[in-house]
């Protein structure tokens, strides 16, 4: 993906979680969904580049893998880590803001 449409797909994310903050005036729940999309995405983008296992078993299991899906993994990162920051950053603005 391109960075432009991870971005946008980022921000759909998080105005998302602005109106739900607005609309049922609980600015908490907008952390709460900001905070968990950005675990989930920090998560997924570690499990995929190998930060939770050892660097001898990440070798062994991708040195099967094809290019493609290198390339697949490597994008999936790139959008989770975007996604992962700008929610990260959002639920920072917010909880400054409400306090």
């Amino acid at each position: 993906m391109k960075i432009k449409k991870i971005i946008i797909s980022s921000f759909i994310i998080m105005c998302v979680s602005i109106v739900l903050g607005k609309v049922l005036n609980n600015w908490v729940l907008s952390i709460k969904i900001c905070g968990s999309i950005a675990l989930v995405c920090f998560g997924l983008a570690g499990t995929l580049n190998g930060t939770f296992i050892s660097k001898k078993r990440f070798r062994s299991v991708t040195s099967i893998d094809k290019e493609n899906d290198k390339m697949v993994r490597s994008k999936i990162t790139n959008f989770a880590m975007v996604v992962g920051s700008t929610n990260t950053i959002l639920a920072v603005i917010i909880s400054f803001l409400i306090k």
